[in-house]
């Protein structure tokens, strides 16, 4: 921990927001050694503390935050896309919660910090790291946030179109057939990257098998539509040492054809009106003059 940060383990915190997060959020914070208050509900009196963390959506910020001000030290959020304006710093856990989750569901995640002045930054590093999660710094929210929402929100989306044509083929439990199939997909792309990872018949280049696909697909024909387009991308992407369909390259450098004649259907034919050698010895021949006679 940073000597010269405010944050000790008497710290007091006060959580306010009683959703998903602010309950897992209280149990991690209480199982560091903090004191914790709360989760406290939007409506209830704001005790007073050192940090009021703010786990609420992200449009009662400002109202909440202003609330806080008087009774605390320092006011963060926990959203991944709203700025500074009305908090010190803030904290963004990149991990999905139900709610139910033990303290050690931060132990090795990610958390995008920030703050108005070094200080504030350097409380919320030591905030996140005490919680056993790795901080960074980010340059764009928005592209940030995006980023978060493709990786987890919009993959839920695919997943439940993949269940859906499961069920529909006559796959039992669905999600367990699948489930590996995920994990090692997400473990390829992890250590190879998408362009590396990516196997399958757009890849390979079987366009009959991708269109057997899409006439499989029913209400998800829009989505299967989407994504193809996205996954010919990556795979126009792929360098022609992990491209197995890139084209040899055509080379002009002339050599000699080791075929025979017989066998080279690019030999010329002889000329049919050429005249053919006399098949006469020189002294038969007609036109061979005779020896000098002595």
């Amino acid at each position: 921990m940073n000597p010269d940060s405010e944050l000790a383990p008497a710290t007091t915190i006060a959580v306010i927001g009683a959703g998903r997060l602010g309950g897992v959020l209280t149990r991690a914070l209480r199982a560091a050694g903090f004191s914790v208050l709360g989760p406290l509900r939007r409506e209830q009196p704001m005790p007073a503390a050192d940090i009021a963390i703010l786990a609420v959506p992200d449009a009662a910020i400002s109202a909440v935050a202003f609330v806080a001000r008087p009774h605390v030290r320092r006011v963060a959020h926990l959203s991944g896309a709203t700025g500074l304006d009305a908090v010190d710093f803030s904290i963004h856990p990149l991990q999905t919660f139900t709610g139910g989750e033990t303290p050690d569901v931060f132990h090795g995640i990610g958390a995008a910090i920030d703050g108005r002045t070094a200080e504030d930054k350097s409380l919320a590093r030591d905030l996140a790291r005490a919680l056993g999660m790795t901080p960074f710094t980010v340059t764009d929210r928005a592209a940030y946030h995006a980023a978060a929402s493709f990786a987890s929100n919009f993959v839920l989306t695919v997943l439940d179109a993949a269940e859906q044509l499961a069920i529909a083929a006559g796959v039992e439990d669905p999600r367990e057939v699948l489930a590996p199939l995920v994990r090692q997909s997400v473990d390829n792309w992890q250590h190879q990257g998408a362009a590396d990872a990516l196997t399958g018949p757009i890849v390979r280049g079987d366009e009959a098998t991708v269109a057997t696909q899409r006439a499989a697909t029913g209400a998800h024909r829009d989505l299967f539509d989407a994504l193809t387009t996205a996954t010919r991308r990556i795979a126009d992407s792929r360098t022609p040492e992990t491209n197995p369909h890139t084209p040899e390259p055509v080379s002009h450098t002339s050599e000699a054809d080791p075929r025979t004649p017989e066998t080279n259907p690019h030999t010329p034919e002889p000329d049919s009106h050429a005249p053919e050698p006399d098949p006469r010895t020189p002294e038969a021949a007609p036109h061979t003059p005779e020896k000098d006679r002595a």
